[in-house]
């Protein structure tokens, strides 16, 4: 009689200890497997219940029956390890990371040659904040497949979680042998420099990872540390300034991770298709950003946040109609949602329908009286259609929520000029000035009122020549020059005015608008008849009606 010793896989638990006889052959004993079972699952999406318990139950069908000898039919471990991986995705993707460790841990188990279980198992550690566990696990993994590039980069970024650059620089070097050109890969390898003060080497890696992959903002601060220490204050400085309210998708350091993109689709939940919505446009990818967000949106019907979601993704398709649709739909579901308000008035004022996208904008402001971009386009409607008063305080509104908005300056002192109140709009003008000094809009505006004003005590026709010309050494453009042309009339240099006009006109025709050129006509004529102009804007330039151009079959 032989007795065999048969040693059960536990991962660092105790492992049981069994002795069988057999006089002819030796009997695989089944490895010991941690149990699982499902969470509490009340607090998840139906489908997401549904597609657990699925899981779970195909699970069960895998599982061997209990006896002394394992029975003929038993199902092949193989089979099993995929169902406790399977099952491990979605409860990794759902967040019950404690029954997902279970599974990964008895897929690995049952197929320890698999560098899938112990990468998934890094992973969680890394959510757990058990990050030496989680290098184990990446140390598994790599050897069992010293060249995976996402385990290197994982592997390193976790060492310099841990304070240990020296252990994540080699790690890192060889990753950047396999993907040189990856910012993720980069700018892991700055953050170790930084974290030895290296600023020199950090800045160079980090320099190189913002130039791959210059819209992730996240790079910005260690950039800025980099900087600091090199005593560079004004790089720091500006590399922090262009952190500020940037986030969202597209902000982190992404790189391509085939096993974590298979957790993060693998849900049928609304919140994940939103997100892979949300990626898609980030990238430009419009059909499949409305894909995603159509799929959301028919697991959770209600959702108003997904339906306006696919409206933005629609009208960047060119479908305002259908925009249109969901938008209405979304406010249906939530009546309460401003948002869908305010596009829905973007979409009603592309399509011309002032009035209608004056009510859609009240009633966005209505709902969120902080709305700050949707008190500037009313303020700018309520100016294009005449309303004036009415555009002069919206754009109070606006200056009160942000004191230096540009366009509510611009704005405010154009209504006061259709007033006619042009001593007023001359000292905005001024003001405007005085805070954003490197805007053109404002010291040209203020050249036309000084040339053009028919108000006397407005009118400086010398002072209105020194500021356009010192725009015309900047812009030769078809507004500056009609400018020009009025300042040199006013100072009485009449065939200086004449041939300014006439490049303002010849600037039009080139940019394909020969109807303005015409209408510039008028004031052409009065310059060869030694006659000022004392109409700064005609009432059709754009300054008087600001806005998108309009597009009548929008809508239809």
């Amino acid at each position: 009689m032989v007795a065999f010793v048969l040693l059960a896989l536990g991962h660092g638990r105790a492992a049981s200890v069994a002795t069988h006889s057999t006089a002819a052959q030796v009997i695989t004993a089944e490895p010991t497997l941690l149990p699982v079972a499902l969470p509490d699952l009340s607090g998840m999406h139906a489908s997401v219940r549904e597609q657990l318990r699925e899981a779970y139950a195909s699970l069960m069908t895998l599982q061997p029956e209990t006896g002394v000898e394992p029975p003929v039919s038993e199902p092949p471990r193989g089979d099993r390890s995929e169902a406790y991986g399977e099952l491990g995705k979605l409860l990794m993707a759902a967040k019950s990371l404690d029954v997902a460790e279970r599974c990964f841990r008895n897929a690995q188990t049952l197929a320890p040659d698999d560098f899938r279980w112990p990468y998934y198992l890094g992973h969680v550690f890394i959510s757990q904040g058990e990050l030496s566990r989680a290098v184990e696990r990446f140390e598994q993994v790599l050897r069992l497949r010293p060249t995976d590039f996402p385990t290197l980069v994982w592997l390193g970024h976790v060492h310099i979680e841990l304070g240990q650059p020296e252990a994540a620089e080699p790690v890192l070097t060889r990753a950047r042998a396999l993907g040189p050109d990856t910012a993720a890969v980069l700018y892991q390898l700055g953050r170790a420099s930084l974290a030895k003060r290296d600023y020199a080497a950090a800045v160079r890696h980090l320099e190189e990872a913002v130039r791959l992959n210059p819209a992730a903002v996240v790079i910005r601060n260690p950039l800025a540390m980099a900087y600091r220490g090199l005593g560079d204050l004004e790089k720091a400085q500006s590399n922090l300034d262009r952190t500020r309210g940037r986030a969202g998708p597209g902000a982190a350091v992404t790189m391509p991770d085939p096993l974590m993109a298979e957790v993060s689709t693998v849900l049928r939940s609304p919140e994940v298709h939103g997100e892979l919505g949300q990626q898609a446009s980030a990238r430009g990818d419009w059909p499949e950003a409305a894909r995603q967000f159509r799929r959301a949106i028919e697991l959770s019907p209600d959702n108003a946040i997904m339906r306006l979601n696919l409206a933005l993704t629609l009208n960047r398709m060119g479908e305002a109609r259908a925009a249109l649709t969901e938008l209405d739909a979304a406010i249906l579901a939530d009546p309460s949602l401003a948002s869908a308000y305010f596009v829905m008035g973007t979409l009603l004022e592309r399509s011309g329908r002032d009035q209608e996208a004056i009510d859609r904008y009240a009633a966005a402001i209505m709902r969120d009286p902080g709305f700050r971009v949707a008190h500037l386009r009313l303020a700018d409607a309520l100016r294009r259609i005449g309303r004036l008063e009415a555009s002069l305080s919206s754009y109070q509104q606006v200056l009160e929520l942000e004191p230096d908005s540009q366009e509510a300056r611009f704005g405010e002192a154009m209504a006061l000029v259709r007033l006619s109140r042009h001593a007023d709009a001359r000292e905005r003008f001024h003001g405007a000035m005085s805070v954003h000094p490197d805007q053109p809009a404002f010291p040209q505006a203020l050249a036309r009122l000084l040339a053009a004003s028919p108000d006397p005590q407005v009118r400086d026709g010398q002072r209105a020549l020194d500021l356009v010309q010192a725009l015309a050494k900047e812009q030769k453009t078809t507004s500056v020059a009609e400018t020009m042309a009025m300042a040199l009339a006013e100072v009485g240099r009449f065939a200086e005015a004449v041939e300014w006009q006439r490049l303002a006109m010849s600037v039009a025709v080139e940019a394909g608008h020969p109807a303005a050129a015409q209408r510039m006509a008028a004031n052409l004529a009065l310059y060869l008849r030694h006659e000022p102009c004392r109409t700064p804007w005609r009432d059709d330039d754009p300054e008087y009606r600001p806005g998108p151009e309009v597009e009548p079959g929008l809508l239809r």
